[in-house]
């Protein structure tokens, strides 16, 4: 695909993207249970929106309701202005490409890829033409007249991206898609998607449980929890700015360390230890949660300043990192992304200390971020002794 400029995509069938608004949907089932709950949201032409989130946040069912596959409870979809709510899965102009791939078993690749478009009215000779592009375009060439049972798990994926290609959409949907492939292939389809989508801009929503697709393929982040959005954001600035203890706790990998903590006289304390002594004015005495990033954390002299005494429990080598799962005084357990040259080894004991620009606030009670981003001050330790 290295090859393929955006004109041939074009000829492929690639429309520009649409803009697409959901105003206030919400889908309530028989017996009360909520799936999604007044949700709303703007996607741009031509941009990548993922919703991301445990398994029944609610984010497969809001994709469904914009492919016309479930009728929303209440609420408007609209795209391009349009109201589609009350229309068909045939009349919105979407492509979605299911998790399984929806295939059909006894059709070659080729019928497969054209299905839509002829049911859409093209002419054969308009089809053909559009599955060859397609085909080109994706590597599938020499694969036109195989079935489904006879391509890996890549090679099907790719059908179904083709098939999404030539129905000339204004809006792409993706389920899952890459749920069923092994983490090698995985890593490889993120590439491809990113890279067909950079080179075919049609606006697109992807829904994933994995928050590293998520990370590594948006434009956009849509954080899902128990039907609602939990935030919306680029992938660093909710990384970054986690509005909520679910974001903090969800986004990352490993996720981020949170600790309970105390806000006392201006001063931040965790164990009857005074981790910070200059907190943002304006927040008041009583309790917190505070958030601490892997990599904010890192090994100190154990009579520095602000050290906090540490054990050393576990360790997960990865190759270019290691990460390794600490017990420190003031914070507990505590994961710390450390080089992979560091010379550690479970038992050792030593320190941990970390700046306070990296330290996050949460309320314990909302779980609502109370001060995320760096503070000014970046030389005050934590950790310092009260």
């Amino acid at each position: 695909m290295d090859k393929t400029t955006a004109e041939e995509l074009r000829r492929a069938g690639a429309a520009e993207g649409a803009r697409l608004n959901l105003e206030g949907i919400a889908k309530r089932f028989d017996g009360g249970s909520v799936a999604v709950s007044a949700l709303d949201l703007e996607a741009l032409p031509g941009e990548f929106v993922v919703l991301v989130g445990p398994s029944g946040c609610g984010k497969s069912t809001t994709l469904r309701m914009v492919a016309g596959l479930e009728a929303p409870t209440e609420g408007r979809i609209r795209i391009d202005g349009r109201d589609v709510t009350a229309l068909g899965a045939a009349d919105r102009d979407v492509a979605m490409v299911f998790q399984d791939y929806a295939l059909y078993p006894h059709m070659s690749v080729a019928r497969n890829m054209g299905f839509g478009l002829r049911r859409r009215g093209a002419s054969r000779e308009e089809t053909r033409r559009a599955v060859a592009e397609a085909a080109r375009i994706l590597e599938l060439d020499d694969l036109l007249d195989r079935r489904p049972g006879e391509l890996s798990g890549g090679q099907r994926q790719r059908v179904a991206m083709g098939r999404a290609i030539v129905r000339r959409p204004r809006l792409f949907l993706f389920d899952e898609p890459l749920s069923n492939l092994d983490a090698r292939l995985r890593i490889s389809m993120r590439t491809e998607v990113k890279r067909l989508h950079a080179r075919f801009p049609t606006t697109t929503l992807y829904v994933t449980h994995d928050q590293t697709e998520a990370m590594t393929m948006a434009d956009r982040v849509v954080v899902m929890n128990a039907g609602r959005v939990e935030q919306v954001g680029t992938p660093m600035e909710v990384y970054d700015r986690p509005a909520s203890l679910f974001v903090a706790g969800f986004v990352g990998s490993p996720p981020m360390n949170l600790f309970p903590a105390r806000l006392e006289a201006g001063a931040l304390h965790a164990e009857g230890r005074r981790i910070l002594p200059d907190v943002p004015a304006g927040l008041p005495d009583g309790p917190v949660m505070a958030g601490l990033r892997p990599e904010a954390l890192r090994l100190a002299d154990p009579g520095a300043q602000g050290a906090m005494p540490a054990r050393l429990d576990l360790l997960e080598p990865l190759g270019a990192e290691t990460l390794a799962l600490w017990t420190a005084e003031g914070l507990g357990e505590v994961w710390v992304r450390h080089d992979a040259r560091a010379r550690l080894a479970p038992g050792l004991r030593a320190a941990l200390t970390a700046h306070a620009a990296d330290l996050h606030l949460f309320d314990p009670g909302t779980g609502t971020a109370l001060r995320s981003g760096a503070f000014e001050n970046r030389s005050a330790p934590l950790g310092s002794p009260s």
